[in-house]
């Protein structure tokens, strides 16, 4: 079975991300072991559009740190 990598851009994340950016988001070595916390850990995509499926950061944010809204380094 081939593991599609997680993709990690340079630059800045973008606001809706494909699971490739949502799983390098995350810091998940695999899309696939992204999918397998989706709808546990992570959320799932707020876009579905056919085979389209876009998670947004703020979802994402809440999932790997809740109870701490906005920017967690201006807490730092």
């Amino acid at each position: 079975m081939t593991h599609r990598p997680a993709v990690i851009p340079s630059g800045s994340w973008p606001r809706r991300m494909s699971v490739e950016l949502a799983a390098g988001y995350c810091g998940e070595r695999t899309v696939e072991a992204f999918i397998k916390r989706v709808g546990k850990e992570y959320p799932k995509p707020r876009v579905l559009d056919g085979r389209r499926q876009l998670w947004l950061r703020d979802d994402l944010d809440i999932a790997i740190a809740p109870g701490h809204p906005g920017d967690i380094a201006a807490d730092l």
